[in-house]
């Protein structure tokens, strides 16, 4: 059974543009119900950098002396999202969310650049970088089990 957003006559789509052959849908639904939320809305922040206790700092100081460029780094919850908000001038690094996100950018800067599509393990609002690449969530751990991130 495939759920989707928008249904169009048979033919219309490009079959180099279709994901899923046909031939594994039985069942079509109509997803009606589409709203997207927000678990834990997160906004750059300054002061949230002031609120990290010093035994936390000190672990994120020393974790971000471990970026190298040209990395590929997965970013865990907890410790691994906050020391991606402290990387290095000049170190340039691709930052992979476990839901299927390689191009993880920042915090978004206002409420306005918040899409519900994009967050990090820790279920907190991020934004994609430019040439950023989604894929499945099964395909993420793929990445991180077979040592492609680190």
């Amino acid at each position: 059974m495939a759920e989707a957003e928008i249904i169009v006559p048979a033919g219309e789509l490009d079959p180099n543009e279709t994901h899923l052959p046909g031939i594994f849908v039985d069942k079509l639904s109509h997803a009606d119900i589409n709203t997207k939320t927000i678990q834990k809305l997160r906004i750059q922040n300054v002061k949230h950098d002031e609120t990290i206790n010093r035994g936390r700092k000190r672990i994120i100081n020393r974790l971000v002396k471990e970026f190298k460029d040209g990395m590929y780094v997965n970013l865990g919850i907890g410790v691994p999202v906050e020391a991606s908000n402290h990387i290095p001038e000049g170190i340039d690094i691709e930052l992979h969310a476990e839901n299927g996100l390689l191009g993880a950018g920042p915090y978004p800067a206002t409420v306005n650049e918040v899409d519900p599509d994009f967050n990090n393990a820790g279920k907190e609002t991020i934004t994609a970088t430019k040439g950023a690449s989604f894929f499945s969530a099964s395909q993420s751990f793929e990445m991180v089990r077979g040592g492609k991130c680190s």
